[in-house]
């Protein structure tokens, strides 16, 4: 009895592995950020999300175009994603004057993960405030790596017209060069404030 009880419940976390391994496979991601005049999200692709942070100011994804953006797609248990938020957290500071907008997106339950949050961080030195994303966007938006899954770290950056320009997966030393060098030239050639049409 005990070995059919044991045969049972492996068969049956295998089970709940794959459903949440098959919702997590993302064929299209989203290539641009809501407009106002499509809360519903039918013309973009997602709808317009007003995100708390956790400070507890809140940011509505659509007043974000007409400036240059990276979403930085973290979890606070995910190993890596600590080893690569100080460099986020500085190109946050860095290009901020400039008009570069870094939301640092978690997909923790804010009720139940916040100390969790809290201390990743600490841990991780980010001055900058945490943005609580919904399942739905965090999908959305990210790229799946070679085998169909989602993966963090990893960023979405959006030029001032509000498609995506480029996305950025686990990336490494040679990466970060890339990903700065590619935020320079967005913002060389973003519009000045208020030239653009939302």
């Amino acid at each position: 009895m005990l070995r059919f009880l044991t045969v049972a419940t492996l068969l049956l976390l295998l089970a709940s592995s794959a459903i949440i391994a098959a919702s997590q496979i993302v064929s299209n991601p989203v290539e641009e950020l809501p407009r106002a005049d499509d809360a519903s999200g039918a013309q973009t692709g997602v709808p317009d999300y007003t995100l708390e942070t956790l400070r507890g100011a809140e940011v509505r994804l659509s007043s974000l175009r007409g400036r240059v953006v990276l979403l930085d797609f973290f979890t606070a248990t995910c190993p890596h994603c600590k080893e690569h938020a100080p460099f986020v957290a500085d190109l946050a500071k860095r290009h901020r004057d400039r008009g570069l907008v870094v939301l640092n997106m978690c997909p923790h339950n804010p009720y139940v993960d916040r100390e969790l949050v809290e201390g990743y961080m600490r841990a991780a030195k980010i001055e900058n405030d945490i943005v609580w994303s919904p399942q739905e966007l965090f999908t959305a938006y990210m790229m799946p790596n070679k085998d169909g899954r989602l993966g963090v770290p990893q960023a979405v950056l959006f030029g001032a017209d509000g498609r995506v320009v480029a996305r950025f997966l686990d990336w490494d030393e040679r990466g970060k060069t890339e990903v700065e060098q590619t935020i320079v030239e967005q913002l060389n050639s973003a519009p000045k404030a208020g030239s653009v049409k939302r």
